[in-house]
């Protein structure tokens, strides 16, 4: 059985599901991660977080969730608006599959263990060269617009599965929203495929 999760670079929960893709592979399931806009309203200049501020509580309970399974976690000063870099990414999965995976990782540690700015092409460019993709060709396809029409139709099939904030995995029929605990992961894939043997 394949799952569908969207997430976006920016979104902690997101960053905290990349351990749920080893839960759902432990069941036989593989995961196809689509790229989510969750946030479009960003300015291009991004915003700054305040270590004080609304996010404080959201970050300390991230904190304690990859302290549970061993993932580190930067608190990020700023939140950048990442059309470029899902624009990226997408590009890369669907034309450089092999180093897609390479790159969906170092881009959510760039955005929360070593703080690089994701809307940087720049930056852009190295974590695509370090995950063994084509650099120039990927910037030039995004600089041209050809990769905004596959993160169109990636936002276009989330809606209709009724998707509306991120991480969300698509497993069958069975919609998940969030970064539900491993154990609860586990519980619903399993009773989705006992519904769905040989799947």
């Amino acid at each position: 059985m394949e799952a569908v999760c969207w997430s976006d670079y920016l979104c902690p929960w997101c960053y905290v599901g990349q351990h749920r893709d080893t839960v759902l592979e432990s069941l036989g399931v593989s995961v196809t991660h689509l790229p989510f806009e969750l946030h479009p309203e960003i300015p291009a200049a991004g915003r700054p977080v305040r270590a004080d501020g609304p996010m404080q509580e959201t970050f300390d309970r991230i904190e304690a969730s990859c302290a549970e399974v061993g993932l580190p976690f930067r608190r990020p000063t700023r939140t950048p608006n990442t059309r470029r870099a899902l624009e990226t990414a997408e590009w890369v999965r669907v034309h450089h599959q092999a180093a897609f995976p390479a790159l969906h990782r170092a881009l959510f540690h760039a955005q929360f263990v070593t703080g690089e700015a994701l809307d940087d092409a720049d930056v852009l460019d190295r974590l695509v060269t370090d995950a063994s993709g084509s650099a120039v060709e990927v910037r030039a396809a995004v600089d041209r617009g050809d990769a905004a029409a596959l993160v169109a139709a990636s936002m276009h099939r989330a809606r209709e599965a009724g998707v509306m904030s991120t991480p969300t995995w698509l497993v069958g029929e069975l919609v998940l929203p969030g970064a539900l605990d491993p154990a609860s992961m586990k519980r619903w894939v399993k009773k989705i495929l006992a519904r769905n043997p040989g799947a």
